[in-house]
């Protein structure tokens, strides 16, 4: 082997390594920024608001198990609340990376604002002036739809509505400490309906439920695929894997069913829409 060829497969595997050995970045997804009072720059109010997002920050470095709320100030109006939460099968490292990257992006996307939220496919990262913990909150919300439809929507509606039914059960529970559940089921013998469900782990059951029920009624029909977000809870279903199998594996039980195939389905790519609701 010359000496050439020796130093380009060198470079190519240094090369090779290092892409595929860092983090993709944080996919950016959606913010809202619905509260109209402002803060003063360089206030006790922004100075708290530091301090809080470089907590919530640590707390997801130092492995918080995709789960933190944090509280700075002693006195209204310069006390703040919030919280992170990252999707259940991500691990330690990418929850840490989009957490810090939401600290830095919602500053920008949301400047001088007293109650933001931004979310990520990773994770969703949320401050408030008023308590957020403990409390289920549907509004501001958005979702996401695949434009193209479905072939055999009657049976497709009736999968998807029992397979949420279930994985809405099951997050809701909780029973790993994270209110998060997956399930796969067959839509045709060729073809697989994916789902998630997840609910922030300070909810009581019925306020899991509740959130689900509600993402449930807003999900698109007749898509090939589509996601609910609100500051509470997410739901989405694809066609496609999109979360870590193995992971979720290891946190929650699959369900004890899959349905029944049906026609064949043709997956076709497309575009997605965003439809956003936020409070009046």
């Amino acid at each position: 082997m010359n000496s050439w060829f020796t130093i380009s497969l060198s470079l190519f595997s240094f090369f090779f390594i290092k892409i595929f050995s860092t983090e993709a970045a944080p996919t950016y997804l959606f913010h809202a920024c619905p509260n109209t009072t402002l803060f003063t720059p360089n206030s006790a109010y922004q100075s708290n608001l530091n301090t809080l997002l470089s907590s919530l920050s640590s707390a997801a470095a130092d492995g918080a198990d995709g789960f933190a709320n944090a509280t700075v100030g002693q006195n209204s109006p310069d006390q703040l609340y919030g919280l992170f939460l990252c999707r259940g099968d991500v691990n330690t490292a990418t929850c840490s990376d989009c957490v810090a990257t939401g600290k830095q992006d919602i500053l920008q996307r949301c400047p001088n604002q007293r109650v933001s939220v931004i979310w990520y496919d990773e994770c969703m990262l949320r401050y408030s002036d008023g308590s957020i913990y403990s409390v289920m909150e549907q509004v501001p919300s958005f979702k996401m739809y695949h434009t193209r439809n479905i072939t055999n929507p009657t049976h497709f509606m009736r999968v998807l509505g029992e397979t949420m039914d279930d994985i809405a059960a099951r997050a809701s529970v909780g029973k790993s400490g994270k209110k998060v559940a997956v399930a796969e089921a067959n839509f045709t013998s060729l073809q697989k309906l994916y789902t998630l469900a997840q609910c922030t782990p300070d909810l009581m059951v019925s306020e899991c439920n509740t959130c689900f029920r509600a993402a449930i009624a807003g999900l698109p029909r007749g898509k090939q695929g589509g996601r609910l977000f609100t500051p509470s809870c997410s739901m989405r279903f694809e066609l496609y894997p999109f979360y870590n199998a193995s992971a979720m594996a290891a946190l929650v039980p699959p369900p004890s069913y899959l349905h029944s195939p049906s026609a064949p389905v043709t997956r076709r790519k497309g575009m997605f829409v965003f439809v956003i609701f936020l409070p009046l």
